[in-house]
């Protein structure tokens, strides 16, 4: 190497060491095969405790519990060999001995012919985050819990009146007090479901034999005021095990999307599919704008509405298509949306005929 060249080196490393220091973050290089650290990081010791022998020999892995250092380690090796930038929430240990997550992105160096030489990485301290992340969701799980039992004592009396009531002006009242009550329960379990996905629990389904025509058609019986606009084509053999009362919110959820952000008295096609032998296919497609690509991508992300200024019932939290998604999983499918202004919008679920063990 030139002696400019060698200086240039020298500088390079030098300016990197004083922006590291400037920017308060704990920074970090490693060869290009991600396995070995090439100087040291005082803000990664500073985070985790660890001593320069321990970073300098174990790098990334150094402060991860022994607990979880063949999954970290897996998923790292897995990250660098991908060679490019990649994120990863791991935990750490801390000075005072304590687990405290942290975010690892790392990012490659490329020499001048293309070729990758190190990796530069930052490691930010997270905890905070999820503290707040665990605590909202605990909240959130108590409200839901908390509100369903006056949510049913009200329902229970506003039932018995409609019951005994005789005059219209009463019962009619009295029925969009129903209604609502139905609404505002969709939306606590969606809370709830939203809680025990959040917390690691997964949704819980109880699979029985089923028939995937029969589960549409109640789904359409929630939805009389729609029923008229919805083309319902049932095609092959639908049965299989599935859990009859998820999938129809499945399908609800699926369908009032759909009424929602279709183009005002237009068609909605429903579609079910049972040609394969191993699964069945529900399409369900509404006219109507495209949804922009930015908002496109996170519609099975929770809070997420395709159209913020609507607010129609239990989908109003934009929880609805996220429950959905989770359900799906849970039987062991998957839901894809695809939406253009030609073509419209359009749910896709694959679902298999038995869920996995």
């Amino acid at each position: 190497m030139s002696r400019t060249a060698d200086d240039d080196t020298r500088t390079a490393e030098r300016r990197f060491a004083a922006l590291t220091q400037a920017s308060g973050q704990a920074v970090w290089r490693v060869a290009a095969d991600g396995a070995r650290p090439l100087e040291d990081s005082p803000g990664w010791r500073a985070l985790t405790g660890v001593s320069r022998e321990q970073w300098l020999e174990r790098g990334v892995l150094a402060g991860v519990p022994a607990g979880d250092r063949d999954r970290v380690e897996a998923a790292v090796r897995a990250a660098f060999a991908a060679g490019v930038a990649w994120d990863l929430e791991v935990r750490l240990q801390r000075p005072d001995g304590h687990l405290g997550w942290a975010l690892l992105r790392a990012a490659p160096v490329e020499g001048p012919r293309g070729e990758r030489v190190e990796w530069v990485g930052t490691v930010a301290d997270i905890q905070r985050r999820k503290d707040v992340d665990s605590f909202r969701d605990m909240m959130t799980g108590i409200l839901g819990h908390d509100l369903r039992n006056p949510l049913n004592a009200m329902m229970v009396s506003a039932q018995l009146a409609h019951l005994r009531a005789r005059e219209e002006p009463v019962r009619t009242p009295l029925e969009r007090v129903l209604a609502s009550g139905e609404r505002m329960g969709r939306l606590i379990d969606q809370l709830l479901d939203l809680t025990l996905t959040r917390l690691g629990g997964g949704l819980v389904v109880n699979p029985v034999a089923a028939d995937l025509r029969e589960i549409v058609e109640q789904a359409l019986e929630d939805l009389p005021a729609a029923k008229p606009r919805i083309r319902f084509d049932a095609v092959g053999d639908l049965r299989g095990t599935w859990d009859f009362d998820r999938l129809q919110q499945v399908v609800t959820i699926l369908l009032g999307n759909a009424v929602d952000h279709g183009a005002p008295g237009t068609p909605i096609s429903v579609r079910a599919v049972g040609e394969a032998e191993a699964a069945v296919e529900l399409m369900i497609h509404n006219h109507g704008p495209a949804v922009p690509e930015s908002v496109r991508e996170a519609v099975f992300e929770p809070f997420r509405r395709t159209d913020p200024a609507r607010r129609h019932g239990a989908r109003a939290l934009g929880l609805g298509l996220f429950v959905s998604r989770q359900l799906v999983l849970a039987h062991g499918g998957t839901i894809a949306f695809e939406s253009s202004d030609a073509g419209g919008n359009l749910m896709h679920v694959h679902l298999p005929r038995r869920p996995p063990a």
